[in-house]
């Protein structure tokens, strides 16, 4: 395994242990941050992960998540609730 692949794993690994710590709060990824936030008791947590866009995407779907952009055309991040 390559270290590109290695380090993508390590931080899917972060990804998946942010969100296991909260299963069911709604989180938004931020692109231009590299960001995966969540909204506890009117507190906002990120984690900056070192991934693509579509690799946060990609594993939130594969935790039960549906990620879609906000109605409003002028936001960036998405969107992502449990399914």
């Amino acid at each position: 395994m390559s270290n590109n692949e290695t380090d993508t794993s390590k931080e899917l690994s972060r990804l998946d242990e942010f969100v296991n710590k909260a299963p069911g709060s709604e989180y938004t990824i931020d692109q231009k941050e590299q960001t995966l936030c969540r909204g506890v008791n009117g507190q906002r947590e990120c984690v900056k992960l070192n991934l693509e866009y579509t690799e946060m995407f990609s594993q939130m779907q594969k935790l039960g998540f549906f990620c879609a952009l906000p109605m409003d055309p002028t936001e960036t991040y998405m969107e992502c609730k449990r399914v």
